[in-house]
């Protein structure tokens, strides 16, 4: 422990308890205002009045951190696997509101129970090689590459690097779990001690899409052929230029049944997982979070019942109950996402029309480019009305009569895009709420705050 900040017997000086009680009563009143801002500036004045806090906190647990990243499904990984450590009886901290930069890991750690074993945190993927080397992690969980916030990260490149410089700043003796069904992820992954997890194939598989990304070999750049696909870019692939390959996954989950947005039952290392939320994405999410289980000593026949206690953290596949009608909240990022919940969404006829709520903020990113290579004609297949909202839903609306399913109205404000949704979805069908994630934190808000009057007389 630094000895700036701690005296010979290793008890926090005046100066660091100073700066945990200026942080916590900072967060404390930010909270009770409702100002915002709650789960970043407590770690931004801790760090700032403790430097080094961030590495002295996440030293303290006995059982050491658990570090999750890559482009999509961080959150539900990591709230799985800690549902999974719970059961256990692990007393397990993370960030779980999703703040996932260092001052939001700073403020994490800030509200940690001392009474806590270990840490699963999230970490986005350009801050996450510096936080390897402070949190340093016995466990480094990747979930895949994809394109995301082009105006930060750039291409697909640029975020496998930022993941491969964390694999090699990790501590000696840490494990990296990885999804070894992502080429570009795993030809890097593969070469330090990694578990690999995947999703089986499946036979009605789309021979690529616009929501893949670019499918070239990780060795040589030649085209990659695919023995077996099971979204976007993920699958089973050979090379025919070098003869490198992808491998059989340590940990495979089989979709055994889909139930649309609202569920999914799949198989894994022998154990059926039913599943409170749909999609393919998910079944990756659910083995990547068995494989990292296992890694931590807890092994599948434990680890899969204590999924069955999981619930889906906020926006990803969340439903809620609007005057007697279901609304459904599907958090949308980047193409690849977006692809896989509106297929969820086309699939289930539960639902009667739908939101696609899309914002530029900075947590969204500023580009929305990428809405154009999302797959929004399958809306207009499934003969599902749309409502365009969000900060940009001029663009959306746009991007949606190209796909050849006219919006009926275009509504920014949310809650009355989900008034405007519920009158045309058809008596007893559902809305659901394809956002990006400042749309979807605004819709939630309109659906359990102060606004929610407005929406009470949905039918």
């Amino acid at each position: 422990m630094d000895a700036e900040h701690a005296d010979r017997a290793g008890r926090p000086t005046l100066r660091d308890r100073t700066g945990r009680a200026a942080a916590r009563t900072a967060g404390a009143v930010l909270r009770r205002t409702g100002a915002g801002g709650g789960t970043a500036l407590p770690g931004i004045i801790v760090e700032r009045l403790s430097p080094g806090f961030v590495s002295r906190r996440a030293g303290a647990f006995p059982a050491g951190v658990v570090a999750v990243s890559g482009t999509n499904g961080k959150t539900t990984t990591a709230s799985m696997l800690r549902t999974i450590l719970r059961a256990e009886g692990v007393a397990t901290a993370g960030n779980e509101s999703g703040s996932n930069l260092r001052r939001g890991i700073a403020s994490a750690l800030l509200e940690a129970p001392a009474s806590a074993q270990t840490a699963v945190l999230e970490i986005d993927e350009a801050a996450l090689p510096g936080l390897v080397r402070s949190v340093r992690p016995r466990l480094l969980v990747l979930t895949n590459v994809f394109r995301d916030q082009l105006d930060r990260y750039g291409e697909t490149e640029t975020i496998a690097s930022h993941l491969a410089a964390a694999m090699s700043s990790l501590p000696a003796g840490a494990r990296v779990v990885a999804n070894a069904d992502d080429p570009l992820l795993w030809h890097r992954a593969r070469e330090h001690d990694v578990v690999g997890f995947g999703v089986e194939p499946v036979a009605d598989a789309e021979a690529g899409a616009a929501d893949a990304e670019p499918e070239a070999c990780p060795r040589c750049g030649d085209r990659l052929g695919y023995r077996g696909r099971t979204m976007a870019h993920l699958g089973r692939v050979h090379c025919p230029g070098c003869s490198w390959t992808s491998t059989a996954p340590e940990f495979e989950a089989r979709v055994v049944e889909s139930r649309g947005v609202g569920g999914l039952t799949v198989a894994i290392r022998g154990q059926e997982i039913r599943l409170p939320l749909g999609g393919i994405h998910n079944a990756y999410n659910a083995a990547g979070a068995l494989a990292a289980a296992d890694v931590l000593g807890v092994p599948p026949d434990r680890a899969g019942p204590a999924l069955a206690s999981f619930r889906p953290r906020f926006g990803r596949s969340e439903e809620m109950r609007v005057g007697g009608r279901p609304v459904w909240l599907l958090l949308m990022k980047n193409p690849a996402g977006a692809g896989v919940v509106i297929r969820e969404v086309a699939e289930d006829a539960r639902i009667g029309a739908v939101v696609v709520a899309v914002s530029d903020q900075v947590a969204d990113g500023r580009d929305i480019s990428w809405i154009w290579d999302a797959d929004f004609e399958r809306l207009e297949s499934a003969g599902l009305p749309t409502v365009a909202s969000g900060r940009r839903a001029p663009d959306t609306a746009v991007r949606l009569r190209y796909a050849g399913t006219a919006p009926t109205s275009v509504e920014p404000d949310l809650a009355a895009a989900i008034g405007a949704a519920a009158d045309v979805a058809g008596e007893g069908r559902g809305v659901a709420v394809l956002a990006t994630y400042t749309a979807m934190l605004e819709c939630r808000r309109a659906l359990t705050g102060s606004r929610r009057s407005r929406l009470e007389d949905l039918r």
